[in-house]
């Protein structure tokens, strides 16, 4: 039987997926409107688990009265069209989500585009930066077209939650927001901070042309650090547990970003290095399967060490070279 947790009025639902960081979770708020936030995988299992868990709180998607999401990802917006379907509630999320749910192509030839030359200057060859950019699965069709009813922002109030407010925590994606109730000083961080595991930071190409790509890595722990002066009592996480200790969690993070950013600074003191070399050095048995994420990785670190001045570029024809 399907079940969910229940913490200060909100329920926990864990639905399954099929990738590594395990199952996620969705929270229904018992606000003036009866609210789901995010949707989960779209998978049958996913479905039938959540369909079922409203059944056992003697609910159905029909008193779903509408729906805010933590950011574009697909284990947190997968099946919100199958809820639109029998219900069309308003949807509320950042700015920043509003090209993935609309399935703008414009945007997605643009990202195709954009990461062949971020590949390229990262190190990888023309020919085969061009054919990662085009492997990343843009516009898959998983969803139909879905517009935004309202855009959330950082003090933008939301309809129906009045003690909530929302938090901009941009650098796993840069759609993301996180959610404060301060009465009882409860977080709804969404995969901003996951207990049994680090939240991946991935590079993105920008919303708008002609702006300079984000530094997602610069600004995950900005966002870090901001959480660190807000008092949590708990933390809701996306995937796993409910997060008791936000500030131990968020400085044992912080130690092991500057861990992992001196490991790359390390490899830099005899000589430069491309992006790619330095991923392929650091991780010669994953580099292969794993590009995609792993230069994302490596482009965060650095871009913190470039702003920290503990290491310099150069661009050679096209390709980017850093040095201590």
């Amino acid at each position: 039987m399907a079940t969910s947790k229940q913490i200060a009025g909100i329920d926990i639902i864990e639905l399954p997926t099929e990738w590594p960081v395990g199952p996620v979770n969705v929270f229904l708020i018992r606000g003036e409107k009866l609210t789901l936030v995010d949707c989960g995988r779209k998978l049958e299992k996913a479905w039938n688990t959540f369909n079922s868990v409203l059944r056992e709180c003697g609910l159905s998607i029909m008193d779903i009265e509408q729906i805010v999401l933590t950011h574009h990802h697909g284990d947190h917006t997968g099946f919100l069209d199958w809820i639109l379907e029998k219900n069309p509630v308003p949807v509320f999320a950042h700015t920043n989500c509003r090209p993935y749910l609309s399935r703008d192509d414009f945007h997605f030839k643009r990202g195709v585009e954009f990461f062949a030359n971020f590949y390229k200057e990262f190190g990888i060859s023309e020919e085969s930066a061009k054919e990662l950019a085009g492997s990343r699965g843009w516009n898959q069709g998983q969803r139909n077209k879905i517009e935004i009813t309202l855009e959330l922002d950082e003090g933008i109030p939301i309809p129906g939650l009045s003690e909530w407010q929302v938090i901009e925590t941009k650098g796993h994606a840069q759609s993301h927001i996180s959610l404060y109730r301060s009465s009882d000083q409860v977080l709804l961080c969404g995969d901003h901070l996951i207990k049994h595991t680090p939240a991946g930071i991935f590079l993105e190409s920008p919303i708008f042309p002609e702006t300079e790509r984000s530094k997602p890595l610069i600004q995950y722990i900005n966002n870090l650090k901001k959480c660190l002066d807000i008092p949590v009592r708990a933390a809701l996480s996306g995937h796993g547990d409910i997060i008791d200790n936000l500030p131990a969690l968020i400085n044992e993070t912080l130690q092991k970003i500057d861990k992992r950013a001196d490991r790359v600074k390390s490899k830099l003191l005899n000589g430069r290095k491309t992006g790619y070399e330095l991923v392929r050095e650091i991780y010669p048995d994953r580099f292969e399967k794993a590009i995609i994420v792993l230069a994302s990785d490596m482009i965060g670190l650095l871009d913190l060490l470039l702003e920290r001045g503990e290491i310099f570029s150069e661009n050679e024809s096209g390709v980017l070279y850093y040095h201590a």
